[in-house]
């Protein structure tokens, strides 16, 4: 298999993930499966079915880019390999820190279907999210996406360079940056001019150094 063709069905399997992941979270298919199955299944299940059907794409996109062919184009000596595992770790930590300020299991859907089905209660927005407010504390008050940041940290400095690593590396950078963008057009139309304050208050990426 040549460099063009693995590198193509690379670029094919990440946009097919990445199209699919991004169309689950649109008001369209929300408002598709709230006219089949009603309000109350979206409210209470469809963030934990979203989550788990994410996971297993993911998981199935890894597993045929992991079928194709790869070759090393880099890889550093050892002080360099743990210099850029320690960044690694570190944009991990920061990320795992964004959810010290939002529901982590909320996030994800749990607590939704828990909640439904101890109680019979639900609460919330249309996905079941109780939290109104705009988080501005934090690492939100570092940067306006945490974990898009600390997922372009991990794919950015991975130290041991392969052909298949880097496509998939550019796309995923390319994806959270997109993504950041999307996501502040939806909490523009939430918040309106509080959101709008808070961007010029807090950069979107790269914290300010004083």
């Amino acid at each position: 298999m040549s460099s063009y063709e693995a590198i193509g069905r690379v670029i094919l399997i990440f946009l097919s993930f990445a199209f699919i992941h991004s169309l689950c979270v649109t008001s369209f298919i929300k408002s598709l499966v709230q006219r089949f199955f009603g309000e109350t299944f979206v409210r209470v299940f469809y963030r934990f079915i979203y989550t788990c059907f994410s996971v297993i794409t993911l998981l199935i996109a890894i597993y045929f880019i992991n079928r194709i062919p790869d070759v090393y184009w880099f890889r550093g000596p050892a002080w360099f390999r743990w210099a850029m595992y320690a960044i690694q770790i570190a944009g991990l930590i920061f990320g795992i820190l964004s959810f010290k300020i939002i529901t982590s299991h909320e996030f994800v859907g749990i607590t939704q279907v828990w909640r439904y089905i101890t109680k019979k209660e639900m609460k919330g927005d249309a996905e079941g999210i109780t939290q109104t407010r705009l988080v501005k504390t934090g690492v939100y008050g570092f940067v306006r996406h945490p974990l898009y940041l600390a997922g372009i940290i991990i794919f950015t400095f991975e130290p041991d360079i392969t052909r298949n690593w880097l496509t998939v590396s550019i796309l995923a950078d390319t994806y959270f940056i997109f993504g950041a963008f999307m996501e502040e057009k939806r909490l523009i139309t939430t918040f309106g001019d509080e959101y709008i304050e808070y961007m010029k208050q807090v950069p979107r990426f790269l914290p300010k150094i004083l």
